[in-house]
């Protein structure tokens, strides 16, 4: 019979870090799928010449993200259903049932 003694603290740490590496995958994907629209969205704000280049960059900064919309409901962010991210929340809302094995 073997009994194997481990440490919760580092077993925690260890599916802590997976988690935030499949959060950072989702990002990553996520912001390969939002550049080229948020671009898209500057280049057409800066084509109106009413417009200081700087307002185009500052406004779409933060295009693709979750906010708030005109009745105080929230907006999901964009590509939150790419299958990373999915796994990214259900692994994070695991870890924070203490669901993880």
């Amino acid at each position: 019979m073997l009994v194997v003694w481990g440490n919760p603290a580092v077993v925690f740490a260890d599916q802590a870090s997976d988690v935030a590496a499949l959060e950072a995958k989702c990002e990553a994907e996520r912001e390969a799928k939002i550049k080229p629209l948020r671009d898209e969205e500057i280049a057409k704000c800066k084509a109106d010449q009413g417009n200081d280049p700087g307002y185009c960059e500052r406004f779409w900064k933060d295009y693709g993200n979750a906010k708030r919309g005109a009745n105080g409901g929230t907006i999901p962010r964009m590509f939150g259903d790419l299958p990373i991210c999915v796994a990214a929340f259900n692994a994070r809302k695991a870890l924070a049932d203490g669901d993880v094995r």
